[in-house]
């Protein structure tokens, strides 16, 4: 007996051959999505750049934007690149057509035209050889060809450093499908800078900033990348074993410092004073001096040092940006201060100059650089007074700090003359930002918060725009507020005594600076641990403030 063949349904053909084509598709998919893209990126393109004798600077971890120039197979980078993001000790002297070096052990100085290649001038703008950089420098830098570009690492600290831990390849984006842009080995260090799922945006040692499968990454000690400083380039700073107590005399005569013995009689714990001594005379670098061996004596014999002020504000009429340009000024104004301090045996000088601008900073550097490397040969102390950084961001405080002594923050003219508003000189919130953002540059032990013995009162007349204020000494305030009967109540806040009253001819406005308000600010001192205070100005105070003072700085 036979049996019949049993036919296939045309439904189930059509649904087998459905899912195949599924199948097919899914695996043609997942094969799309996860073989490898082995494409590597041009690397010019990647770089940005447009011709063969271009070469790329890599600097923290980041591609900048400015290039480097080839020449005779040297690769040189642009004086702004050096000195904004490698090393600001460089310093292009426009005048002489030089590059000046200033290391603890003197100046160097290189020109276009010494046989050098150090440097080079294309049009007006002046070129650093890499390898000049890489030997001044106390930065890890590393050239590189295919194309031409610059690694550098300036900073060390905070470094999320992976280990590679099979070969593989550094992509363009996250993901397989992205373009190669370099290969690491097992073993290789990349810096982490940001997670994408399951790929991660590293650095690598050869200068490209790609992403890397996650499997191919282990954490590894964030010391694996780190850097041991060259002695070569630390200049000896002089740190006193006590809190600094400063106050400013301001002199504008001779005749002023027969006052020493009155200022300073009551001032208990005043361990040293800063006569307003120097100012420019003419545009040539001479200064004006009003210094006196016999008031520097008068100071050591009350147990006070003595550094007298350089100032550009009061009457000045001289730009310090226009003179510092000059090395010869520089050295000038250097001189005179260095040979009054032997004459007249004073033991620091202060700096307050003021009126730089942010182009006019790298002069100003410099100057300061010469400065301190020639007086701490005679052990002399440099303090550098300096607004707060939301005034100056740009004064690069943390260079400053390699060679500088002390960086005196005038913690005041929180609101000034030119104010539209009337407010205070010096609240507390203001105070310390001024504080907190100084330390983000500099180490607290060489930081100095000056603070106002001064406030000012605000007069705005009914009908008039505008305001008008004086400033006032302690005593002072007190009249202007008897005067137009002020009711001053306590600003927790603001951490001052503040009132306003008005008349038929106008309003009237105080922020006061006394006793609470200084303590106050003192509080702050004592809270960073810094390196001491400062004061505006000698003789504005009340004899107590001194004891208020000294209480903070045990």
């Amino acid at each position: 007996m036979s049996r019949k063949k049993r036919k296939r349904s045309p439904l189930a053909l059509i649904f087998t051959l459905a899912v195949m084509v599924l199948i097919l598709g899914a695996a043609v998919v997942l094969y799309n999505r996860t073989s490898l893209n082995k494409t590597e990126m041009n690397k010019m393109d990647y770089y940005g750049l447009e011709k063969e004798d271009q070469a790329a600077a890599i600097v923290n971890d980041e591609v900048l934007t400015d290039k480097g120039i080839v020449r005779d197979g040297k690769v040189y980078l642009p004086y702004s690149m050096v000195w904004g993001s490698l090393n600001s000790a460089f310093y292009w002297e426009e005048d002489t057509g030089s590059l000046l070096l200033t290391l603890p052990e003197g100046t160097s100085s290189w020109k276009p035209d010494d046989g050098s290649g150090a440097v080079l001038l294309e049009g007006q703008t002046p070129y650093i050889s890499a390898e000049c950089v890489k030997e001044n420098s106390d930065i890890d830098m590393e050239i590189l060809p295919d194309p031409w570009r610059v690694t550098a690492r300036t900073t060390w600290s905070g470094l999320s450093v992976e280990k590679v831990t099979a070969d593989t390849q550094v992509r363009y984006r996250g993901g397989p499908k992205a373009e190669i842009l370099t290969y690491v080995k097992t073993g290789d260090l990349v810096v982490l800078l940001e997670r994408a799922g399951d790929w991660y945006k590293v650095s690598t040692t050869d200068g490209y900033l790609g992403y890397i499968k996650d499997t191919y990454l282990e954490e590894a000690d964030s010391s694996a990348i780190s850097h041991t400083a060259d002695s070569r380039f630390r200049f000896d700073r002089i740190s006193l074993d006590h809190k600094i107590n400063l106050s400013w005399q301001y002199v504008s005569s001779t005749d002023n410092n027969a006052e020493f013995s009155a200022l300073t009689s009551n001032a208990a714990g005043l361990n040293t004073i800063s006569p307003t001594w120097f100012s420019y005379a003419d545009a040539e670098g001479n200064l004006n001096s009003l210094a006196s061996p016999e008031y520097v004596q008068q100071a050591h014999a009350a147990g006070m040092d003595v550094w007298p002020a350089l100032q550009d504000v009061y009457g000045g009429e001289f730009s310090s940006g226009e003179l510092l340009k000059k090395q010869s000024v520089r050295q000038k104004i250097i001189d005179q201060l260095l040979q009054s301090a032997s004459d007249n045996g004073f033991d620091g000088i202060n700096i307050d100059i003021e009126t730089v601008t942010e182009e006019q900073v790298p002069q100003y550097l410099q100057f300061l650089r010469e400065l301190c490397v020639a007086a701490h040969k005679q052990n002399l102390v440099i303090s550098v007074d300096e607004y707060v950084p939301d005034f100056t961001k740009y004064y690069n405080r943390a260079e400053q700090a390699k060679f500088c002594d002390y960086i005196v923050i005038m913690g005041y003219d929180e609101h000034t003359a030119s104010s539209e508003e009337a407010g205070s000189v010096a609240s507390l919130p203001f105070v310390e930002k001024g504080i907190t953002d100084t330390l983000e540059e500099v180490p607290a032990d060489q930081v100095i918060n000056a603070i106002p013995f001064y406030c000012r009162g605000w007069t705005a007349y009914a009908g008039e725009s505008g305001l008008n204020c004086e400033a006032f000494g302690m005593d002072q305030a007190d009249q202007f507020v008897s005067e137009h009967n002020i009711a001053l109540t306590w600003d927790s806040e603001a951490g001052q005594y503040t009132g306003s009253t008005s008349d038929e001819n106008a309003t009237y406005s105080i922020w006061m600076e006394e006793e609470k308000s200084v303590e106050a600010k003192m509080q702050l001192i004592r809270k960073y641990n810094l390196a001491g205070v400062a004061s505006w100005r000698l003789g504005f105070e009340r004899d107590d403030i001194w004891e208020i003072i000294n209480k903070y700085l045990q």
